[in-house]
């Protein structure tokens, strides 16, 4: 009895049941949904990679033959054939082999043919930050605007918020009295049709729950967003209104942000910068001005202080030459330690 049970065990070790990919892509989704740890916005991204890109070329196989040959040429087929970034490669990868260890627990194979595949080496995005006479000439050139966008860019340089959260922001968000904003939605674009090309923005919660967060008020970003509340009709001013709004208090799309902050640039007659960069130049201020790290890690929503420090921090040139000179007065307290030193042993000795 003991003897065919290992031999029923081992064949059904040996001879996998059948399953296509397709049907183990639809069975991985659904696992995500019932677990419900996951946003809907999230899950759709999910379904959109699948459908778009790893469906179409191995939907039709069974997952036991799916090997590391099959998705070594997958991969390369994304970067030869599709010309994706090698970003946007990884992260699909990435969510097929969290699917392929799905299939490892569901005792559909055996290993996850995904962990020997080589794949393109995905470059970090070279955010910078603006010189001070470049933050300065956007200062100026803001001060002869009046159309709402530019609190938006007052708000990333001064509070280091994240455009999709500047554009969620209410005035309910913001506490004057106590000083703080508090960070609590964001918008995401999403697709409608599965394949971007008809997106809209959807109003949710942050990225993590460290970006659900209060971030302090300078004495500058508080005198900008009153006297911008000042200058806003009724339904502008309302709590539910956006902050950054149109006539209505709606909010306004990202892109078109994006697309002052460009012009902006343009206009003050300094480099190309993203809106993004913003947040990088508050982080490099801010530690420049002596702020913990941790402290600006928290004020970003960063869950690490690893990417406050590796990614948004850019020192000036001003500022290493300043720092810089602390080697000077080290070298003077050594000089002068010695001195001090020799003069006392010479004492003793006469």
């Amino acid at each position: 009895m003991m003897i065919k049970k290992i031999i029923n065990l081992f064949m059904k070790k040996l001879f996998k049941k059948q399953v296509s990919m397709e049907v183990l892509f639809e069975k991985w989704l659904n696992m995500k949904t019932s677990e419900g740890r996951v946003k809907a916005v999230t899950l759709q991204n999910y379904k959109r990679q699948i459908s778009l890109h790893i469906s179409p070329v191995l939907g039709h196989c069974n997952v036991s033959i799916v090997d590391k040959e099959l998705i070594q040429n997958f991969v390369d087929s994304l970067i030869k054939e599709k010309k994706l970034k090698a970003t946007t490669v990884r992260n699909i990868f990435g969510r097929l082999s969290e699917i392929m260890n799905y299939a490892v627990r569901e005792d559909m194979i055996n290993t996850n043919p995904c962990s020997a595949v080589r794949l393109p080496q995905g470059k970090n995005k070279a955010g910078k930050a603006l010189s001070l006479e470049e933050q300065m000439s956007i200062e100026e050139l803001l001060k002869s605007q009046s159309t709402p966008h530019k609190i938006a860019v007052q708000l990333a340089l001064h509070s280091g918020l994240r455009i999709s959260e500047i554009t969620a922001l209410r005035w309910k968000d913001i506490d004057f009295e106590k000083g703080f904003i508090y960070v609590q939605h964001s918008f995401k674009r999403i697709s409608i049709d599965g394949k971007g090309q008809k997106t809209f923005l959807h109003l949710g919660t942050p990225k993590s729950k460290n970006s659900v967060r209060s971030v302090p008020m300078t004495a500058q970003i508080k005198i900008c967003l009153e006297k911008y509340y000042k200058t806003l009709n009724f339904l502008q001013n309302k709590d539910e209104s956006f902050v950054v709004c149109k006539k209505n208090g709606n909010f306004y799309d990202v892109r078109a942000i994006q697309r002052y902050f460009s012009k902006l640039c343009q206009i003050a007659g300094i480099a190309q910068y993203h809106f993004h960069d913003l947040r990088h130049t508050f982080a490099t201020n801010a530690k420049e001005s002596g702020i913990d790290i941790q402290l600006i890690s928290e004020i970003l929503g960063h869950a690490h202080t690893t990417t406050t420090m590796n990614i948004y921090l850019h020192p000036s040139d001003t500022y290493k030459k300043e720092e810089i000179k602390k080697m000077d007065g080290i070298s003077k307290r050594k000089y002068l330690k010695a001195k001090n030193t020799i003069e006392k042993i010479y004492l003793k000795a006469i």
